[in-house]
């Protein structure tokens, strides 16, 4: 059966039994399937969602617009341990990685990781976040993947509440201070804070200082009440792509059919 034939199957039957309640589980678990097709809930490793095949594809943009490797500025907020710090300096043999943790105990570990790559992996103490000052890191444990600066409502946070005192920055001060001029590729994810992020790099954006913008959104946005079109609004004159296991499904506009709280990845470009 043709993909076309099954749209066709299905959408007769769904004319013969939509709104039935007997078959509310049927419509359910045909929409939990028709999610993974769409690329969400798929967060195993970064070959498995596509998050490899982004770096590749950076690349050769940032290539094709006269940027080397060796001229490249990458940005992984959010950067925990350091596993995706790690890839992209291994896609990007010359670039520079700033990598911004700011949980005490993970910044350790990414510290860890940073030596593996001297002088090419920078990493910072802080969190990210549209006001600078300090902050409670909620978690399920220290240095937890799950951590965020919104105090979830999930299983983890539940049964093992921790929390850590860290530091916040925002980006346009950080690169003020630093005398980075231009972010060609800014990476963010940090459980629900992604807008404060982003909020935090007016200026550059204003600008037009930032080339790509990689995002997560997901469950995460219910417990900071962001939305994705909040992250429409923030992100004029760049089109926005959906990040699929094999390349890049380009949006048209913002839809409210798009809202949807499942983990998911998306690709900001600068036109």
């Amino acid at each position: 059966m043709t993909p076309e034939e099954l749209f066709r199957a299905l959408a007769d039957y769904v004319a013969e039994h939509q709104g039935k309640a007997g078959q509310q589980d049927f419509f359910r678990a045909i929409h939990r399937q028709a999610l993974k097709g769409m690329g969400l809930v798929n967060d195993a490793d970064i070959q498995t969602s596509g998050e490899a095949g982004v770096l590749r594809y950076i690349q050769g943009e940032l290539n094709r617009r006269g940027v080397v490797d060796a001229e490249a500025v990458i940005f992984d907020v959010g950067a925990n341990v350091g596993v995706y710090t790690a890839a992209a300096l291994d896609r990007f043999p010359a670039a520079t990685v700033w990598s911004f943790e700011p949980s005490p105990t993970a910044f350790r570990a990414l510290q860890e990781t940073a030596a593996r790559y001297p002088g090419r992996c920078r990493p910072v103490n802080l969190g990210l976040s549209d006001r600078t000052g300090s902050a409670t890191l909620h978690g399920d444990r220290p240095g937890s993947t799950l951590a965020s600066l919104h105090d979830r409502a999930i299983r983890e946070f539940q049964e093992g509440e921790s929390g850590e005192t860290v530091r916040l920055a925002t980006l346009d001060g950080f690169c003020a201070e630093t005398g980075i001029d231009r972010v060609h590729f800014l990476k963010i994810d940090v459980e629900g804070h992604e807008i404060a992020v982003l909020d935090g790099s007016r200026g550059l954006l204003d600008r037009r200082a930032i080339d790509f913008i990689q995002f997560e959104f997901g469950g995460c946005n219910l417990d900071s009440r962001t939305f994705l079109r909040d992250f429409w609004n923030r992100l004029d004159g760049f089109a926005v792509c959906k990040i699929v296991k094999d390349g890049l499904y380009r949006l048209s506009g913002y839809s409210e059919f798009d809202e949807i709280f499942a983990y998911q990845n998306f690709l900001a470009i600068r036109q």
